[in-house]
């Protein structure tokens, strides 16, 4: 192995587990701080030891590039690691490179001092590493007079190693800079993504929370103090609304998941039960609405609130759709196959453009001057964690037909 060989090989030793460290950092979601802290400790223990077990043919070269490490620990004001390091460091030099106790602990002691002393001059992170390696290469270069008389060596302890390591040490802080700078780059923009995935939940729970209120209003409208037959007709229906309500709270606690609880239900209640819902707010709005659901019973795996959402959702973007002068038109099917129940809700409204039904679903693209781009996101969500599909397809003055899919269960 060459002396370049030698340098390069060592400068891996030391980037490698830092390289490690920064991978895992930009990975990993929940890391807290300590242990972000604790996993860097480890990197540069794992590089010094590394440095110190791999054998090389140039010692002096190894007894320089395992105080880099120790170097790196004091840039990053790691105190208690610098200690440590340099106990490691005094042990590898007494033992295996039998250099004398008091020259061993002059040299840790000064890197301290120089180091603390250049901070408080506020002296640049360039002029540190500087320094350091000076430091070091005066420490080394006496060490390689007292213990040889090979005049080249000494020369090569002079004038080569001084240089390439300044060099070698100078890239290997500056790598390890830039990696960090990209690191934090990284951790910025998950953060920024954190935030949009934050605000992007707050807007789906606004949005869909107006829903339930909106039929309670419905109703409450419709509703004549004294008047029994409505009571026992709205009543109920106003209760199940405000429990979806809190079932949309419990959305906000969870604030970037849907939580989806998947129980045996027979799908044609919550059908003909959500027609029901649907009928007098249509009527009030003078449309027409032709619910079509099958009678028997069809039973999956369903989560009942969580699939009342989405008709509800896709009903009322269907009513909102209509023109007011245009005599407004709603079709809710319900078909079985041999494996999917197939829910189709066709409304001659406005339609969709071709370039805009591309991009149904996109958090915050709207059509709507007052919208937000959600609901259809959020159902979306839903029919997915139910293994479904939800497909939209429209044609502009004519409407838009939305076709949900959901698998059947054998085994129910």
């Amino acid at each position: 192995m060459t002396l370049i060989e030698s340098f390069f090989v060592n400068s891996i030793f030391i980037l490698f587990p830092l390289y490690c460290y920064f991978l895992f950092v930009t990975t990993e979601n929940n890391l807290t701080k300590r242990v972000s802290d604790i996993l860097f400790d480890l990197a540069l223990f794992t590089s010094l030891y590394i440095i110190s077990k791999f054998d090389i043919p140039y010692d002096q070269v190894k007894v320089m590039f395992i105080t880099i490490p120790l170097l790196i620990a004091y840039l990053k004001d790691k105190k208690i690691t610098a200690i440590i390091l340099s106990l490691c460091i005094a042990f590898e030099y007494i033992v295996y490179f039998d250099i004398a106790l008091h020259f061993t602990l002059i040299e840790l002691l000064i890197y301290p001092l120089a180091v603390m002393l250049l901070k408080i001059k506020e002296k640049s992170e360039f002029t540190i590493i500087s320094t350091f390696v000076i430091i070091k290469s005066i420490f080394n270069f006496i060490q390689l007079s007292e213990s040889s008389i090979d005049y080249v060596k000494i020369l090569e302890g002079f004038f080569v190693f001084p240089f390439a390591f300044y060099f070698t040490t100078h890239i290997i802080c500056y790598l390890m800079k830039t990696s960090e700078k990209t690191m934090n780059l990284h951790m910025t923009i998950k953060e920024l993504e954190h935030q949009k995935q934050l605000r992007d939940s707050l807007f789906k729970i606004s949005h869909e929370i107006k829903n339930p209120i909106a039929v309670c209003k419905g109703y409450l409208d419709m509703f004549e103090i004294g008047n029994c037959s409505h009571a026992e007709r709205y009543i109920p229906i106003i209760k199940q609304e405000l429990d979806r309500t809190l079932t949309l709270l419990n959305d906000f606690m969870m604030l970037t998941k849907v939580n989806v609880e998947l129980k045996k239900m027979d799908v044609s209640v919550l059908l003909q039960d959500t027609c029901d819902m649907l009928y007098f707010m249509l009527k009030q709005n003078k449309i027409d609405f032709i619910c079509s659901v099958i009678d028997e019973e069809v039973y999956i795996l369903g989560d009942y609130d969580r699939l009342k959402q989405v008709f509800v959702n896709i009903m009322k973007n269907a009513v909102e759709a209509i023109p007011k002068d245009r005599k407004g038109k709603v079709k809710f099917e319900v078909k079985t196959t041999l494996k999917k129940l197939v829910i189709t809700v066709v409304d001659n409204g406005i339609g969709i453009k071709k370039h805009e039904l591309s991009k149904m679903g996109e958090p915050f693209y709207t059509t709507k001057k007052n919208g937000t781009g959600l609901g259809v996101k959020f159902s979306k969500e839903i029919i997915k964690a139910h293994e479904g599909t939800i497909e939209y397809k429209s044609k502009l003055n004519i409407g838009t037909m939305v076709i949900i899919k959901l698998p059947l269960k054998k085994s129910l």
